[in-house]
């Protein structure tokens, strides 16, 4: 028996001592493969990576403010998007625990206003994005924050508008649809949404530091948000965080988004039956191209798999911020990544931050050469080019040449490392424009990550172009 004892013993010193040499490595790789971002001035947040309950590494990199040259650190709060509608979700479905709501109930039921032509869209299918609405948001009755009606009123103004596709039928990502479901769950609950959530997830969880984030208030440590103008940095446009309410106003820190995991991993706040109908699928998301992303979607929440590994989560992108929320249930494993700047690059260093986790292949970061080609030079590349679905158009404003493809939210600074190649800080791309023989240039090949495109110019119809 003593020597079954020791035997136990001395597996289990050498199973820690394994697992604590292997969160090291996981750490080191982690911290370096970022340190070589932030050298180059590309990445500017916060990470938390965690597995079995133990933080493997937390910690921040680049400027809350560059203007007064404050540094970002594990308190910093940042803006998290649509991150804020997997809270939404899991409060609809607390409600529904408690037989206040079914999410089989049509919307009409709680927010009359709704127009007549979307009576069969229920709370279920703006859960999942089915529901077909258009982007009711731009309505401009939805821009007087002054008017407690706004929402309701924004709802008449496109009462005439159709639908964009039968309910039910067809995933399209819906910002307007999580608004409605904030006002259902006012309705519901008879409390605002930022006192529901407040009482019923943040406080019980121990997230001190989540809140809807509003313009007017002090919030001790928050982060400012930027975006790239080529090499240069710059500020976001400072948009009203109540613009996108229950599908995008939250802010938060890496440390209560982690304490938020492990309520979920406890069980503390949600029953199964909850957690259970967040993460089924009920369809499949697929990112608009070029952006290499597509997952499962439940009820605010992404599923699938990376490296083998299932994670469900949810990423965030709003007016100077990007982040990631992915939690590993399988592997007791958790990512956190919070920006401080507008980047598509955030879905490629989640994936290098999970094979990290996972130990497997990534690769570093190459530090570049920045030169100046002429003005004379840049001005062969403007024009539109083309491959299948893949559009891209590149224009020269400012002495400086940007590009603008399907699916960006705005157009990407490029920055040449020679006279005909250029990256961006916004995507991990490389663009190579490729002379003709005769000097001209209708071709442009872009790699974007693994995957290499050739794109074709566009003969302009405009005189001049």
């Amino acid at each position: 028996m003593r020597t079954l004892i020791r035997l136990t013993a001395a597996f289990v010193f050498l199973l820690g001592t394994f697992f604590g040499a292997n969160a090291q490595t996981i750490a080191a790789k982690a911290d370096q493969y970022l340190s070589v971002w932030a050298k180059q001035g590309r990445f500017s947040g916060t990470v938390l990576l965690a597995k079995n309950g133990k933080i493997l590494l937390r910690k921040s990199y680049g400027m809350a403010n560059y203007e007064l040259g404050v540094p970002n650190t594990p308190e910093t709060v940042y803006r998290i998007g649509s991150i804020t509608k997997s809270f939404t979700a899991l409060a609809i479905l607390q409600l529904e625990e408690r037989g206040l709501l079914s999410v089989n109930d049509p919307v009409a039921k709680f927010v009359p206003e709704v127009p007549a032509d979307w009576s069969a869209i229920t709370i279920h299918l703006l859960l999942c994005h089915k529901s077909g609405i258009p982007d009711w948001m731009n309505a401009k009755a939805y821009q007087d924050f002054n008017d407690p009606m706004h929402i309701e009123n924004a709802l008449k103004e496109y009462a005439a508008t159709p639908l964009l596709s039968k309910p039910g039928e067809v995933l399209r990502y819906s910002n307007s649809g999580y608004v409605l479901l904030g006002r259902v769950i006012e309705k519901v609950s008879g409390k605002s949404y930022e006192e529901y959530l407040n009482e019923a997830i943040f406080l019980p969880a121990g997230m001190n530091h989540t809140a809807v984030d509003h313009t007017a208030d002090l919030v001790p440590h928050r982060a400012n948000g930027y975006r790239w103008d080529g090499e240069t940095i710059i500020n976001a446009p400072n948009g009203d965080p109540d613009h996108p309410y229950s599908a995008g106003a939250l802010r938060s820190t890496v440390n209560d988004l982690y304490r938020f995991d492990r309520a979920l991993k406890e069980g503390k706040l949600f029953s199964k039956t909850i957690t259970s109908k967040a993460w089924t699928a009920y369809g499949h998301w697929v990112a608009p191209p070029p952006f290499p992303m597509e997952a499962d979607y439940g009820y605010g929440w992404m599923i699938g798999e990376e490296f083998g590994h299932r994670y469900v989560g949810h990423g965030g992108w709003v007016n100077g911020f990007v982040s990631q929320f992915n939690r590993y249930p399988d592997d007791d494993a958790t990512l956190i990544l919070l920006w401080n700047f507008e980047t598509s690059n955030n879905i490629f260093v989640s994936q290098d931050l999970a094979a990290i986790l996972f130990g497997q292949k990534y690769e570093l970061p190459v530090l570049r050469p920045i030169v100046h080609p002429s003005q004379q030079t840049l001005a062969r590349y403007v024009g539109n080019y083309q491959v299948g679905p893949l559009a891209v158009k590149f224009t020269l404003r400012k002495g400086r040449l940007y590009a603008m493809g399907t699916g960006q939210p705005a157009p990407y600074g490029l920055i040449a490392i020679s006279d005909n190649e250029f990256y961006c800080n916004d995507m991990p791309s490389i663009i190579r424009f490729i002379p003709g023989e005769k000097g001209s240039v209708d071709k442009a090949s872009i790699k974007l990550g693994e995957k290499e495109f050739e794109v074709t110019r566009v003969p302009s119809d405009k005189p001049g172009e």
